[in-house]
């Protein structure tokens, strides 16, 4: 490629990633309230905390979650002087942070030599990815989109590179490998399957093994470096951020084999099959001498790809779906995956694929067909964790208005129409038909899929403006107030809670009514401060130092006893009351 191309082709790639912040900016920054418990409110109320220097907190208690890269990225929003701003900042800052991935999409392409045409079309494919509906949202994908496709980037240049080289590359892998370590603890199956790989290419030439030790050991000790420093300062004294990667149950060890099976097959639906069982065909052994583009890159990420999905079946799929035939499906963990494997796809296409390889691959999908149609319902609700799988559900959703076969008869006559349009798919591909025509349809499969997510947050996270004002006002007001300040929801992670998580910053207690009934503190009618220890259902853990509430800030519904409670003159949002209470140790609840 010419420098002048080369340059021509940066100021497009430039132009597109301005063009996506514009458009992803104005379609993610309308007045919302966060939806996703916990995982929005650790992101927010962590932000915060680090901005307000008042180190890791989450519902103005001490925590020990520490995948903080998200809350870092949020840090300068926080210089506007009102929440209501800094929300709707947030929706701009996702939609640059998002739009960045079109950079990693453009160097991958051009580092692993593919045409022109090739390369706007993964390009185009990275810039209108569902996974960008997230920028209206308050989680971590807007980060992880971007730092994935850089990883596999890095990974690459560590492959195609000379032995030493490669060290310095693999190191440079694991420094970018434990910061998204710091986004999601996920991003593991990259160090995993950086290591399988070596491990795979010293066996078929046993003469490299020191190099490969050595690129092994880069990546591993770097990120090691990293891990260590940071328990070492930043988390000295913290514990693990998660809860869910421990041991696990008898009952769930046998719930686990279907889990594994229906997440694999779904996955393998939601990349649209042939880009994972193609690469998987086309696969070559990495002798010396052989292209690490077709005989590596396609390894690596097909094992990251595999060890995802088995990371996601057990840390995720036994604990919160234990016994569901329609398990949940969690895609965002690997969405970013789809344009290295349409990248290794294509090459494997373009090797035409031997008579032996194509039975292989039929016989391939014909075995997905047939667990799909047998193992598969559903995806389970949970819309934002499945942004590929749009149209499925799109579908699925509206078979129950069909009479005769009723809903199960009517999901099986969906799951076999897939298989039977996969096949004609795989057909096409192998023939070398309309590809033009099919990389058309996979940009507008991507586009409808984001419409549909984008709709779905819409509903799930808009409010109307004066509601946003209202809530923004109101955090202004009990800045001004002395003394603690308490508020009591109606209801567990519902919309009253939403608001206030959202749109208020300053060190508010908070203190569920079902919770408080459930654990016993109003069994007298009074919460009384200055002997029981109350706290929110999530974290879950009680207040250490809640001696007292100053004020009370309740949603209506809450049956609060306000004989001794003074009123203010401090306006709320619709369906709340801000009390002020002149007996701080004492709460009380009518009936």
């Amino acid at each position: 490629m010419t420098t002048g191309k080369k340059h021509n082709g940066w100021l497009w790639v430039l132009a597109l990633f301005a063009v996506c912040t514009v458009v992803y900016g104005l379609l993610s920054s309308y007045p919302r309230e966060l939806a996703v418990y916990s995982d929005e409110v650790r992101y927010l109320d962590v932000a915060r905390s680090l901005w307000q220097g008042r180190g890791l907190r989450v519902r103005n208690m001490p925590s020990d979650y520490q995948k903080i890269l998200y809350p870092l990225f949020l840090l300068p929003v926080f210089w506007l002087k009102t929440t209501a701003a800094q929300i709707t900042a947030i929706g701009w800052l996702n939609a640059a942070l998002a739009s960045s991935a079109v950079f990693p999409a453009y160097l991958l392409a051009r580092a692993t030599g593919q045409t022109r045409r090739r390369t706007a079309f993964l390009v185009g494919i990275t810039a209108v990815l569902p996974t960008l509906s997230a920028c209206a949202t308050f989680m971590s994908e807007t980060v992880f989109l971007p730092l994935s496709l850089w990883q596999v980037y890095f990974l690459w240049r560590a492959m195609a590179a000379a032995p030493r080289a490669r060290m310095g590359w693999s190191a440079l892998a694991g420094v970018w490998c434990w910061l998204l370590y710091l986004n999601k603890e996920v991003a593991l199956y990259y160090l995993i399957a950086w290591a399988l790989l070596r491990f795979w290419v010293a066996l078929h030439d046993p003469r490299s093994w020191r190099a490969e030790l050595g690129a092994v050991a880069a990546m591993l000790g770097a990120f090691a470096v990293c891990f260590v420093a940071a328990k070492a300062t930043l988390f000295a004294g913290l514990g693990n951020s998660y809860n869910q990667t421990g041991w696990i149950t008898a009952e769930q060890w046998a719930f686990l084999p279907f889990a594994v099976v229906c997440d694999l097959l779904f996955t393998v639906l939601a990349f649209g099959v042939f880009p994972v069982l193609i690469p998987l065909c086309g696969l070559q052994r990495p002798r010396p001498g052989t292209d690490p583009r077709r005989s590596q890159l396609p390894l690596l990420v097909l094992l990251a790809l595999g060890i995802g999905v088995g990371v996601v079946a057990w840390s995720i799929t036994v604990r919160e779906d234990l016994g569901s035939p329609s398990p949940r499906q969690h895609m965002r963990y690997l969405e970013p995956l789809l344009i290295p494997l349409l990248l290794v796809t294509m090459d494997a296409l373009d090797g035409a694929l031997t008579p032996v390889r194509r039975r292989v691959l039929a016989a391939l999908t014909a075995v997905w067909g047939a667990g799909f149609v047998i193992f598969c319902r559903d995806i389970g609700p949970g819309a934002g964790d499945n942004t590929f799988l749009q149209w499925f559900d799109f579908v699925a959703d509206r078979l129950d208005r069909l009479p005769v076969l009723g809903p199960e008869g009517w999901l099986l006559v969906w799951r076999l129409v897939i298989v039977a349009g996969a096949a004609a798919l795989g057909v096409a591909l192998v023939r070398r038909k309309g590809r033009r025509v099919l990389a058309v349809s996979a940009l507008a499969l991507c586009v409808l899929c984001y419409a549909g997510e984008w709709r779905i947050n819409r509903w799930t996270y808009g409010i109307d403006t004066a509601t946003m004002q209202a809530a923004s006002d109101l955090n202004d007001a009990l800045k001004t107030l002395d003394g603690a300040v308490l508020f009591i929801p109606n209801g567990v992670r519902q919309r009253d809670s939403q608001l206030i998580d959202t749109y208020v910053d300053r060190d508010v207690y908070l203190c569920e009514y079902e919770t408080l009934q459930a654990g016993g503190f109003l069994d007298d009618g009074v919460l009384d401060l200055s002997v029981e220890a109350p706290g929110p259902e999530y974290p879950g853990r009680p207040y250490e130092d809640l001696t007292g509430a100053d004020w009370l800030l309740v949603s209506d519904g809450v049956p609060l006893d306000t004989t001794g409670l003074e009123p203010t003159d401090i306006p709320c949002p619709a369906g709340y009351t801000l009390w002020h209470n002149p007996t701080p140790a004492r709460v009380a609840f009518a009936g």
